[in-house]
């Protein structure tokens, strides 16, 4: 059967899949993206002559990485924009900024130690595979983020992870050039330092936030106050959230802000700004859900096929050390330290601390660096992050379901306890 053929009819039961999937009973403890890759790694190995991928060694394949990778997490994160409920308050958003400003910058660093100890990483190798596996994918996490517009269920586990997933990937960028700075300057500290922070650092993130901002408040003055609803309700919802998309990145990349940070501060704008309750916001969150796993289903698949004919030696134990380290060590005690003073459960503590979930973000920071910069290490970079984000798909995949329902269940539980002390005391002051 020719090879293409055989691509068509792989994605097409991939699509359905996750078009069925979801709505099995019992299929919230099927790990969808684990099921796809291990589907793909299965068919590339049958010698189907199916198409080898190769973003390592193959200038095209890196650019295509790139741009498919690019392109998922900027839907990904429209999504998730437009399915947070809460007010935007510095206070209510407090979990987020701890997790942005103390948890990430944390992670960076942990992994980037973690590179150098057990595979002597120079200082550029080491900053970016920091980078790389520091940010909380929006793609991946979506078993442990906020449900649509509307539906309620803010949990902070839920709203914490939703909303570091949305900001993080911008702000992890400025560590992405840091890496290419030292890649270079030789690994050496000079003036080129002040010029980061001073541009990479602090202009580019506010340049992002304000370009988002400013086109979601544009588009959503133009869908609530401006457009006919009537028209609008039919069909125009998905040319909407596109539109949104691409302006809010293309723009905020133009005026040289971060275009991952201006589609979240976008669609977090349009949603608080315009009719916050209105069901409208479901449709275009629903559009680019759709589109996403379209993608993630694509990606998936090439992912397995990648891990199958590539040559990284990814089975080292080197590889599954850092990836335990960083997960059960980096990731998690930053989580902890950065939560440090918050009233929480001890479940959702612990549950935001460990569900940073790795994904397809990782492979864009690293097809990005590569196609803008040199490194010494590149393939061994490539065998970590890939090694790293599949065992993140194995142990999370498999226990953000379990840690949802516990806290879940634990909150239903108080929930309870208070109605029946507020009943009791009604009881006591009526007798």
């Amino acid at each position: 059967m020719d090879p293409k053929i055989i691509v068509y009819i792989t994605f097409g039961l991939a699509l359905l899949g996750l078009s069925w999937l979801p709505n099995l009973k019992g299929a919230k403890y099927i790990n969808i993206p684990l099921l796809y890759f291990l589907l793909a790694a299965f068919l590339s190995s049958q010698s189907l002559g199916l198409p080898v991928i190769d973003p390592v060694n193959n200038k095209l394949h890196t650019v295509v990485t790139e741009y498919l990778t690019e392109l998922i997490v900027i839907i990904s994160l429209a999504g998730a924009g437009l399915a947070i409920d809460r007010a935007f308050r510095f206070r209510t958003w407090e979990i987020a900024w701890r997790l942005i400003c103390i948890a990430m910058p944390l992670s960076i660093a942990g992994a980037a130690l973690l590179g150098h100890w057990l595979f002597g990483l120079p200082i550029a190798d080491a900053v970016l595979l920091g980078a790389c596996l520091a940010p909380t994918d929006p793609v991946m996490a979506h078993s442990v983020q906020v449900g649509p517009p509307n539906q309620g269920g803010e949990d902070p586990a839920r709203f914490g992870l939703t909303t570091e997933a949305g900001l993080n990937d911008g702000l992890a960028f400025p560590f992405v050039y840091l890496a290419l700075g030292f890649a270079s300057h030789n690994g050496e500290v000079g003036t080129w330092l002040a010029g980061w922070v001073a541009y990479d650092f602090i202009f580019r993130v506010a340049m992002g936030a304000a370009v988002g901002v400013a086109v979601g408040w544009l588009l959503g003055h133009y869908a609530f106050r401006i457009s006919d609803e009537s028209v609008s309700e039919e069909t125009q919802e998905g040319l909407f959230v596109a539109a949104a998309i691409f302006l809010a990145y293309g723009l905020a990349e133009a005026f040289h802000g971060y275009g991952f940070l201006a589609v979240f501060a976008a669609a977090v704008s349009a949603r608080q700004n315009f009719s916050k309750s209105n069901e409208y916001h479901r449709k275009p969150y629903q559009f680019a859900t759709q589109l996403e796993r379209i993608l993630a289903g694509l990606l998936l698949l090439a992912l397995g096929d990648f891990v199958v004919t590539s040559d990284l030696n990814l089975l080292t134990w080197r590889n599954f050390l850092f990836a335990a380290l960083f997960m059960l060590g980096g990731r998690t005690l930053s989580g902890v330290i950065a939560l440090v003073g918050v009233q929480l459960p001890r479940l959702e503590r612990w549950a935001i601390a460990f569900l940073g979930i790795r994904g397809f973000g990782s492979f864009y920071y690293l097809a990005y660096a590569q196609n803008n910069g040199t490194f010494e290490n590149i393939e061994l970079l490539w065998s970590i992050v890939t090694l790293t984000v599949i065992v993140s798909l194995l142990i999370h995949g498999n226990t953000a379901t379990i840690a949802m329902e516990g806290i879940d269940s634990n909150r239903h539980k108080r929930r309870q306890r208070r109605q029946q002390a507020r009943a009791a005391a009604l009881e006591k002051s009526s007798g």
